[in-house]
């Protein structure tokens, strides 16, 4: 919001003072006129919320006899006749229940006389029961037909109270409050459960008591449908029930059956259908311990409706139309917990009124002062445009007489923030885009910009981003502890305040990743900013990486690749001296050997190289399938060993996966392979194969020689083997093959071993889902 000094112009201040009149002239009566149309839908929605969340434990005396499923199967159709109510009146009475209310209406004489004689001589004998009447719409009555439902009259003369069931239903089709007393030609009626708390606090003489001060009160529900404690009726009548559940308790009879008796949706997130029975004993609950809730007059709250708007106008003036945003979000802020603290005193206001009314007081005002500010941004503008542009603009023009002056004022102000805009996307895509990490900092080190590289580095580090360049070891390690003291801070040298540029330095940040550290003095013009210092990081990681896979294979092939070489050279050199050669069997044999050993690291050699840098050839094929063929490849390699080979494939569909079939048995065979190698004879060597979830998993354990906790986390590494117990040699590119090409295939394989007691290898590939 645009500020304004307190050198405001006499027109400004002219301006301002209407637009302060039309807030008192307008949105007083707009905030009158919406009042008056609450609650709305946020109303009742910021009323179900909060109801939902202050929900208080149920009475324990309430207990609920439902009409419901199994009590229409065991007795029949409804309507049932009226004996059979009676019986329950009977049981109930013998369980010593405090209270029973008959939640069905029974507003017409049974067809026969004798049943309403049982169930009010039933009602007669435990003096506490109380039924309901119907009372219809009163537009009803202009037809010639009745409004007001009554029971029968031996009924009526049983009952201790009859009252009405009617629920009030709002707009949005939601049972959220009943009216204590209903008006019929003349006559009032009370509620049903109002009765019932009136009649019990004269029974016991509770002279604190005193009438219902609301006539329309809120029901405070104290949960969803089944929050009372609910037994069949049937269950009941049939003596199921023990007396001691029923001792003491105000008994709710009515209808639960879908389909049957009438249901709500009620103001609980999420909402749902709850039995009128049910309602009524949430009623009934919060009438006893005064917890329901009352809606404020409607005097007072067109009143607080209005107070906002008044604060609003007298703050609007008192700041001259500044913070005017805040102002009316802590206005809106301070509405709804006027409201909240309302409801927890249990009154309910509606804050909806209150709230539209600021939006459109801080709508009218911005219009209003944007109109009036207009000349302040055209002398900005005017000075914008003196400034060298970084990038070419053509200069806004309007054809003459096209467009009025706020018009052109706009096309103005449109141009120069796009001027501004342009130019800083610009710079900071610019500066985003480089490939290196760079941050710009003041004389003091403080860092004033950091582009996307270098934010990737701090939160790779695990550090959201550094406000000084002091905070630079944190995210990365140097190559020694005065690496990073040796260029920061900038130490003279002679008379010049800056030292030498292009300072450089090595260090690793948490990823494993190298970098070239490097500094220079930043020279800039800009007033905010008298000089300062960059530090871009230069990304060594690929070179290095390079550089060290380049010596271990040359290690590799100095030495590994060098041993089968010599080795068949020394035998060729034994064969010439007639003392010491060998039959030429073995000979042939040993020469055959050397020869393949170095053919085989040949070949693992180049399948791992072509495995990282060319595209695998994907097709749908089924793993069981490859997994039967590599069991048959090493099948007679298990068996010189004396190994047993056992397999478990549970692939009912052959476990269908997208892959490369040559890759996928070569990178299964070298697993399997190696675990019959590092086995015993007359070992154990398990592979078990199955489906979990979206993924196919391939479980491969021994009980050989195991591996180290030291070399466990290394196996998968370039030319890194296990060499525990010496039992097998190999030349450490077999397992690296198997880790390029389950990732190539988006999966995973992992290693669990202990030293002596065998390995497990878990290879998961994503499963081809139809």
């Amino acid at each position: 919001m645009t500020q304004v000094s307190g050198s405001l112009s006499k027109a400004l201040r002219r301006r301002l003072m209407l637009t302060w009149c039309a807030m008192g002239g307008l949105l007083l009566p707009i905030a009158f006129c919406v009042y008056s149309l609450s609650p709305l839908l946020f109303d009742n929605f910021f009323y179900d919320t909060w109801l939902s969340r202050h929900v208080t434990p149920p009475s324990s005396d309430i207990l609920i006899v439902a009409i419901d499923e199994p009590s229409l199967h065991a007795l029949g159709r409804w309507p049932w006749s009226r004996d059979v109510h009676a019986k329950l009146i009977q049981r109930l009475d013998e369980a010593d229940v405090k209270t029973i209310v008959l939640d069905v209406l029974l507003i017409e004489p049974s067809r026969f006389p004798e049943e309403d004689t049982l169930l009010a001589e039933a009602m007669r004998h435990n003096g506490n029961v109380y039924i309901p009447i119907a009372l219809l719409s009163e537009h009803i009555s202009e037809y010639g037909m009745r409004d007001i439902l009554m029971p029968s009259s031996p009924l009526l003369a049983a009952a201790k109270g009859v009252g009405h069931i009617n629920v009030s239903i709002d707009d949005d089709g939601t049972a959220r409050s009943v009216n204590l007393v209903e008006m019929r030609r003349g006559e009032t009626w009370p509620q049903l459960m109002a009765l019932l708390v009136e009649k019990t606090h004269q029974d016991s003489k509770d002279v604190s008591f005193r009438r219902w001060p609301h006539n329309t009160v809120r029901i405070p529900f104290k949960g969803p449908e089944g929050t009372y404690p609910t037994v069949s009726y049937s269950d009941v009548l049939m003596g199921y029930v023990p007396a001691s559940l029923l001792r003491d308790r105000t008994v709710l009879v009515g209808m639960t059956a879908a389909g049957l008796g009438d249901r709500y949706s009620v103001s609980l997130l999420p909402t749902g259908l709850m039995p009128g029975v049910e309602i009524h004993a949430h009623l009934l609950d919060a009438l006893r311990d005064n917890s329901y809730i009352r809606n404020v007059e409607s005097r007072v709250g067109a009143f607080l409706s209005v107070a906002p708007i008044l604060f609003l106008m007298l703050l609007a003036w008192w700041f001259h139309f500044r913070y005017l945003l805040v102002i009316v979000i802590a206005l809106g802020i301070c509405v709804l917990l006027s409201s909240i603290l309302a409801l927890s005193f249990r009154w309910w206001w509606p804050p909806s009124a209150s709230l539209i009314t600021l939006g459109v007081a801080f709508v009218l005002i911005v219009w209003q002062s944007q109109s009036a500010l207009l000349a302040w941004f055209k002398r900005g503008l005017e000075k914008l445009y003196q400034e060298p542009s970084i990038l070419p603009f053509q200069e806004p023009t309007l054809p003459p007489g096209e467009g009025g002056k706020l018009q052109q004022q706009s096309r103005a102000l449109e141009f120069a923030l796009g001027r501004i805009v342009e130019g800083r996307r610009f710079i900071l895509d610019a500066v985003n885009s480089l490939p290196l990490a760079i941050f710009v900092l003041n004389k003091q080190g403080e860092v004033l910009l950091a582009n996307r590289k270098a934010q990737q580095v701090c939160w790779e580090s695990n550090q959201r981003a550094i406000s000084h360049i002091g905070d630079l070891p944190k995210i990365l390690n140097f190559e020694n502890e005065n690496a990073f003291a040796s260029f920061w801070p900038p130490r003279p040298k002679g008379t010049n305040e800056f030292t030498n540029v292009k300072v450089s330095g090595l260090c690793t940040d948490q990823q494993g990743r190298t970098y070239r550290l490097e500094m220079d003095e930043l020279t800039t013009t800009a007033n905010s900013v008298a000089g300062g210092w960059l530090i871009w990081m230069v990304d060594l990681t690929s070179e290095v990486d390079a550089e060290a896979q380049r010596s271990s294979m040359l290690s590799f092939l100095s030495h590994d690749m060098k041993a089968p070489q010599a080795r068949a050279l020394a035998l060729l050199d034994a064969q010439k001296d007639p003392s010491s050669a060998m039959s030429q069997a073995d000979f042939y044999e040993g020469l055959g050997q050397c020869l393949t050993t170095g053919l085989d690291m040949i070949n693992d050699f180049i399948s791992l190289n072509r495995a990282r840098s060319f595209d695998l050839n994907k097709q749908f094929l089924l793993f069981e399938d490859v997994v039967i063929e590599v069991l048959d490849q090493v099948q007679p390699i298990a068996k010189m060993k004396k190994i047993k080979l056992l397999n478990d494939l549970q692939g009912d569909d052959g476990l269908p996966v997208i892959g490369d079939k040559s890759y996928l048995a070569r990178a299964v065979f070298n697993v399997i392979e190696n675990a019959v190698k590092y086995t015993h004879p007359y070992g154990s060597v398990s592979v078990r194969l199955y489906r979990e979830g979206e993924s196919v998993v391939l479980i491969i354990s021994d009980n050989g020689v195991g591996i180290s906790a030291q070399n466990i986390d290394s196996i998968f590494d370039d030319y890194q083997r296990s060499d525990e117990g010496n039992v097998a040699s190999g030349h450490g590119l077999g397992l690296a093959l198997v880790k390029t090409v389950v990732t190539k295939h988006h999966g995973t394989v992992k290693c669990e071993s202990e030293l002596g007691k065998g390995s497990t290898f878990t290879l998961t590939l994503p499963a081809c889902v139809d």
